[in-house]
């Protein structure tokens, strides 16, 4: 069985026409790459389908044909992916709403005991932090306010960025030990 070969401009025409055997062809033509991209964009093969449908919609409602710039697949893929991309958009938007509702009463009531877990984990945080030396709580600060390790290594007058690295690390590790010796942690790291 012969292969039908059609031009873009063909393609294009058979679709404002609603031309049967040339839908079946781009149908076999974009199906592959479609539904590729639709899975690996959390969709399925049905929803894969619907966003074709959705294409050969768009494309014969418009009131004046396109001027092609481009192969008829590249236009077609374009338009199922602006179509599926529009999807994911608006269920973000919808799921967003919905987690809003339900979850108004909940976030009242979880987010006290949130915060009281968030500051008895500061505090144990602070408790250990006052106890390492001078260098380590400056070291410490200067990473956690976003400074680059050049600037800090500059900052504090250490010989190299290396050095410095190591350093961090080593206060980091210190501090890490302290903290979990502490009787309080294991009830503040599964907020008990």
């Amino acid at each position: 069985m012969k292969k039908e070969r059609y031009t873009d401009n063909e393609l294009l025409e058979g679709v404002y026409n609603r031309e049967g055997k040339i839908i079946k062809h781009i149908m076999n033509m974009v199906w592959g790459p479609i539904q590729s991209f639709v899975s690996d964009n959390s969709g399925n093969k049905d929803e894969a389908m619907n966003i074709i449908h959705e294409a050969f919609v768009a494309i014969y409602s418009k009131t004046e044909k396109p001027q092609l710039t481009c192969a008829f697949s590249t236009y077609f893929y374009s338009i199922c992916k602006n179509l599926w991309l529009n999807e994911l958009r608006k269920r973000k938007s919808e799921q967003k709403i919905l987690n809003g509702i339900g979850d108004n009463v909940l976030i009242e009531a979880d987010g006290i005991e949130e915060k009281k877990l968030y500051e008895k984990r500061r505090l144990l945080y602070l408790k250990y932090f006052k106890k390492i030396t001078k260098v380590c709580q400056d070291v410490l600060r200067l990473v956690s306010i976003g400074f680059s390790n050049e600037d800090i290594t500059s900052e504090l007058a250490f010989s190299s960025v290396q050095y410095m690295k190591n350093r961090r690390s080593m206060c980091n590790k210190k501090l890490i030990e302290m903290i979990k010796a502490d009787p309080q942690f294991k009830e503040l790291k599964y907020g008990l």
